[in-house]
């Protein structure tokens, strides 16, 4: 019969009196799940102050999900007013098994008092239990692929009860290249059946992972924390009127799914760039016909299905006598696939200097077929193009100009000397200083673009490798500052560090998200010291004890940032 009394109230605290008041701490359940969660209560009352706790002893067993949240409470009984002041915790279990709340202390009004140990026994999470109401499962294509091959992942939430969604921790794998095929902001719940029981499933992420490099990897979980709706029947009768609804959060998380990364087969060829799919190029240019000097676009497509963005084209071998300019680049995804699909398109400007007929290189693209495991080749068309003579001998190798800029390059220059030259002896200096002056400087100024986009392009492509490498001279500068709250400085400083040091995407971190996405990339010691310095933050500047450690926290923190950094 206990099992249908819940939610119910477990009182396990020493009860002491203070000017008629007296001190509590509850849990709303003590049998649950490693899915599930439940409240962790301390009430104070006929107190004026918010009672405080140090919890940090906890965070080795279970996981704040949410909290501390304050509520104030007023009664009348009898002509007797009673007030309660309570600071509330929304925990999950770390583990399966029996686990204990230790003893804490706790004060309020200047008085310190002490509760009793509080049991929990959590059970696995393939339960009856949990599975019978809600569950999250992860579901792959695939267990056996090669490098560079994709593998679909989708997570999919099964709910026999009524729910909402607080929180979805998307998943970040390490040793992938990661496309989010479908993140949808609402789930569309639709109906299914397994074995006779009744489900409403959605689904909540799906993605396309390639592995960058072989042996077994590891495809990270998911966390969801739901809102879920309890009706509880207190009449034998089962009358509605009677039944108690009420709301609890949920902690679920999926298990780690695995999959076996297979190397290249035999023959790999040689100008092979990493291409695993299936792919098909073109070429074409805007005009059959330029003259000298003049500018066309030449134009490459790659249309396919794998892993497109993760490697380049062949070097192309373009006419000697015909500059290049570096191509443009665009992507397009085409959506509602599972498969990872898309075009490519490259735009090279070219400008021949001579006359005559060109041939242009035939492009070609060695990938490895995923579904046969062979190695194939496709390629383009050799493009003709007929170069005419230009009216002057002008030749530019400057970058930075638009194609229609170039083209108009002759006709701009070619009036800059309208009267006739002046003749000298033979014997007498045919430039003066002045002319070779302004010599020089035109040729400076017509070549300070290259360097000038060259520095350009070299800062936007090391952005965040300037931003990592500075991560750890911008937090130690911060930690410096002088603040109120020290643990809201710390845990600050400390999750900005790592968003800039890691490239962490998460809006709102938290020392399980940071675990998570952190795991095999720091060493193991360093990433437990970086746990329980956040966790301390957390729950430390809630407690009575906060002052003992308050005065070796900003230490702590730069050592910590210290080791973190030695991981480059």
């Amino acid at each position: 019969m206990l099992n249908y009394l819940r939610p119910f109230l477990i009182y396990l605290f020493l009860v002491s009196h203070m000017l008629g008041g007296s001190v509590r701490a509850t849990v709303d359940a003590n049998s649950i799940t490693i899915n599930e969660t439940f409240t962790f209560r301390i009430e104070a009352q006929d107190t004026d102050i918010m009672p405080s706790v140090n919890i940090s002893s906890l965070l080795d067993e279970f996981t704040i999900v949410s909290g501390p949240a304050q509520q104030t409470n007023y009664s009348w009984t009898n002509g007797k007013s009673t007030s309660t002041k309570s600071l509330s915790w929304t925990l999950a279990p770390n583990r399966a098994g029996r686990l204990v709340i230790p003893e804490l202390i706790i004060s309020t009004g200047g008085n310190k008092y002490k509760t009793n140990r509080i049991r929990i026994n959590v059970q696995k999470s393939g339960a009856v239990a949990s599975v019978k109401e809600l569950f999250v499962l992860t579901e792959i294509d695939k267990d056996e692929l090669y490098m560079g091959e994709q593998v679909t992942v989708t997570y999919k939430l099964y709910s026999a009860i009524d729910l909402g969604l607080d929180d979805v921790d998307y998943p970040k794998s390490v040793g992938f290249w990661q496309e989010d095929l479908s993140k949808p902001q609402s789930p569309r719940f639709n109906r299914t059946s397994i074995k006779g029981v009744e489900y409403k499933v959605a689904t909540l992420y799906k993605v396309a992972l390639f592995p960058t490099k072989t042996g077994s990897l590891e495809i990270s979980p998911m966390s969801i924390t739901a809102r879920v709706r309890k009706n509880n029947k207190r009449s034998i009768w089962e009358d509605p009127f009677f039944s108690n609804n009420r709301t609890v959060r949920k902690l679920i998380r999926t298990d780690v799914a695995k999959v076996n990364v297979k190397p290249y087969p035999e023959g790999q060829p040689a100008d092979f760039t990493g291409a695993v799919g299936d792919f098909n190029i073109r070429t074409w240019v805007d005009t059959s016909e330029v003259r000298v000097n003049e500018a066309v676009t030449l134009n490459v497509e790659l249309r396919g299905t794998g892993n497109i963005n993760m490697f380049s084209l062949p070097e192309i071998n373009f006419p000697g006598d015909m500059d290049v300019f570096p191509p443009n680049s665009s992507f397009e995804k085409e959506k509602l696939w599972d498969q990872y699909t898309g075009t490519m398109l490259w735009e090279y400007i070219l400008i021949p200097r001579g006359s005559g007929r060109y041939q242009l290189p035939r492009i070609q693209l060695s990938f490895l077929n995923p579904k046969n495991g062979s190695w194939n080749k496709v390629g383009a068309k050799s493009i003709s193009l007929n170069v005419l003579p230009g009216e002057d001998d002008f030749i530019s190798t400057t970058k930075g100009f638009t194609k229609e800029e170039i083209s108009l390059l002759g006709s701009d220059i070619r009036y800059n000397t309208t009267s006739i030259s002046n003749w000298v002896l033979r014997n007498e200096p045919t430039i003066s200083i002045r002319s070779l002056s302004s010599h020089i400087i035109a040729a400076i100024l017509f070549l300070l673009p290259i360097p000038i986009a060259r520095f350009k392009g070299h800062r936007l492509n090391n952005a965040r490798k300037r931003q990592s490498n500075k991560a750890l001279k911008k937090s130690l500068k911060n930690l410096t500052k002088s603040e109120e709250d020290p643990f809201m400085q710390v845990s600050r400083v400390v999750y900005i560090y790592l968003k800039d040091r890691f490239f962490l995407s998460s809006k709102h971190l938290d020392p399980l998200s940071v675990k998570q996405a952190l795991k095999g990339i720091i060493e193991a010691d360093h990433l437990d010291a970086l746990i329980k310095i956040l966790k301390l933050c957390d729950a430390g500047r809630y407690g009575p004890d906060a002052s003992e450690v308050q005065g070796t926290l900003l230490d702590d923190a730069k050592n910590i940032l210290y080791r973190l950094d030695s991981n480059r």
